[in-house]
């Protein structure tokens, strides 16, 4: 076991007598943001969420975590098992401590292999020499019970032809039952692609079969794909993934770096898709994939955040969280996405609230709302402070519009513009999950989503309308971690 310590490419192994108990102490001091229930980090940041699996008996959550501050420093995978995304049971964290991991456990997937997990993840090092970033991917055996048994290396360096960008290795079984994995990457010619390898068993050396081919993806200016997930929904074969460099558009793909899905038939490597889109048009969604080895039900989770921004949280030493387990289907060719069932059976009963103009709603900062729009146009401001701050949703009969440029936003949050949009005609119903300092809202039963963080400090839990609408409410139950 090596103890790393240099800067920040510091491992917990290397922390000190009450580190973090002091940092949990500035966490604590937020009292305005901090989530009820959605699963964030003790301390520190949280990014991509890993490794996720149900094991025949309980979920297995990893998440990428820097303890020590709110910043991109060496990542450790934070492990919870769950039964029902309620209750969570803390479990053996994955720590950086080997060579081959010397700068952090970088993202990656999960498969149960007989009675163990095995998680395929990216070892990031940098070569002494020249600080060179030297990509390794390895893998990790837990048991069921989330203990960690081994880790070892699998493949040194990326494959010729790709740049030191390689990794994020997601696992699954071929109809054969041999082990594959599907890496992101980039290309020489600094273009983005996703490669797959192949294994007999978990003791076999990987060896490349070849890149996976989307031929209706415009690719131009990408240079990097991310967070690959090559899955099976019904008999639709579907490819989530990360391209980073993909241009802005006014209406879809506004952020930095989006999340993006394709649906078609797979014919060796290349996937013949039929409908590409975003998963989420919200300000902050990113890295999603989805739990393996769940028999009746395609399960996502997702990084609340995005790559280069900042939040007010920082101040208090934790940075994101992850969304709301969300059940994934195909209709019309299309994937719906609305929260697992397990986050349905926990909300209170649902109470009627008439908004003629404005009215003050208990607890609406950690509530679920939903109300029939009735294809008309709406405007709707949530919370109001001393300052007027306020977070706007509207919607002008084809295109719906969140804004948060009336609350508090940071340098980075605003360089990214304050508005998201979303085309759907014929909107009827709408849900928001709001918790504290973000809301996940799903238009038309999942039709289309939309995720994003917002700050407002010392609010006031009103509604204001600009027309009558009968709200329903609901307050989702707290998750526990014990």
């Amino acid at each position: 076991m090596h103890i790393f310590n240099n800067g920040k490419y510091k491992s917990l192994h290397a922390a000190a007598a009450g580190e973090l108990t002091q940092i949990e102490s500035a966490v604590k001091k937020d009292k305005d943001f901090r989530p009820h229930y959605h699963l964030t980090t003790p301390t520190g940041l949280l990014n991509d969420p890993n490794g996720l699996i149900w094991d025949g008996e309980k979920y297995h959550v990893f998440y990428q975590w820097f303890p020590f501050d709110a910043i991109h420093g060496m990542k450790h995978w934070k492990h919870y098992t769950t039964q029902d995304f309620i209750h969570f049971t803390p479990a053996q964290d994955l720590i950086p401590d080997e060579l081959f991991e010397s700068h952090g456990c970088y993202s990656g997937g999960a498969l149960l292999v007989g009675d163990n997990i095995a998680c395929f993840y990216t070892g990031n090092t940098r070569r002494p020499s020249d600080n060179q970033r030297v990509p390794f991917q390895n893998l990790a055996i837990f048991d069921k019970n989330g203990k960690l048994l081994s880790k070892r290396p699998l493949i040194e360096n990326a494959p010729q032809g790709y740049t030191e960008h390689f990794r994020d290795p997601k696992p699954y079984f071929t109809a054969e039952g041999k082990i594959r994995f599907v890496c992101g990457a980039q290309r020489e010619n600094l273009t983005g692609t996703a490669v797959i390898f192949e294994m007999d068993n978990l003791e076999d050396t990987p060896r490349v079969i070849g890149e996976l081919a989307l031929p209706a993806f415009d690719n131009r200016n990408v240079f990097m794909w991310e967070c690959p997930d090559l899955l099976k929904i019904k008999d639709n074969d579907v490819f989530i993934w990360s391209p980073q460099g993909k241009t802005r558009e006014p209406h879809q793909f506004q952020n930095n770096y989006h999340a993006t899905y394709a649906i078609g038939q797979l014919e060796g490597q290349t996937l013949n898709s039929t409908y590409i889109a975003e998963l989420d048009q919200g300000f902050d969604f990113y890295a999603p994939q989805t739990v393996a080895n769940v028999a009746d039900r395609t399960i996502l989770l997702a990084w609340i955040g995005q790559p280069d921004l900042t939040y007010p949280t920082d101040e208090y030493k934790w940075h994101s969280m992850l969304t709301m387990p969300r059940e994934l289907r195909i209709e019309q060719g299309k994937i719906y996405q609305q929260p697992a069932r397990e986050i349905y059976q926990n909300l209170t009963a649902l109470q009627a609230v008439q908004v003629e103009n404005t009215a003050e709603i208990a607890q609406l900062d950690r509530a679920y709302i939903q109300f029939d729009a009735q294809q008309q146009p709406f405007k709707l401001d949530f919370f109001h402070n001393e300052k007027g701050e306020t977070l706007t949703l509207s919607y002008d009969g084809k295109l719906l519009c969140l804004d948060r440029a009336k609350t508090e936003q940071t340098d980075w949050m605003e360089k990214f513009d304050s508005q998201r949009y979303c085309e759907i005609e014929q909107l009827e119903q709408v849900e928001i999950f709001f918790d504290r300092s973000v809301c996940e809202i799903f238009l038309n039963r999942g039709e289309k989503a939309m995720t994003s963080r917002f700050f407002i400090r010392d609010r006031q839990n009103v509604v204001k309308s600009d027309r009558a609408l009968r709200l329903e409410i609901a307050q989702p139950k707290a998750i526990e971690i014990k």
